[in-house]
């Protein structure tokens, strides 16, 4: 999925998100990735990565996906974003909440 530059200031406003968890949510829309290549390209601490993951998945902005390699054991997880309605969607429900909590605000001065 492309994600447009344009709403980068506002998933910021609207998520709380750093620069550079920002930074990880756009590098999943060229792509699938798991934790450690994110890290790898940019240049993070895979950990780190990991903690900006959870909060992106919290936020609904990223998907995460168990998958098994063929012929080995274990499982991996790969994140990704979702699809370009479902984003849409959950982008719009956060500008009502956000609205909402802005206007609460506003009313008790």
């Amino acid at each position: 999925m492309e994600c447009p530059t344009e709403i980068k200031q506002l998933l910021k406003v609207l998520y709380n998100l750093s620069s550079s968890e920002t930074e990880v949510l756009y590098f999943l829309c060229d792509a699938e990735a798991r934790a450690s290549e994110i890290a790898e390209k940019l240049g993070k601490d895979r950990s780190t990565v990991q903690r900006y993951l959870s909060k992106l998945r919290t936020t609904g902005l990223v998907e995460r996906e168990s998958k098994v390699e063929e012929g080995k054991r274990g499982r991996y997880y790969v994140y990704s974003v979702p699809d370009k309605d479902k984003m849409k969607h959950k982008i719009r429900e956060r500008m009502d909440e956000w609205e909402d909590e802005k206007l609460q605000v506003l009313d008790e001065i």
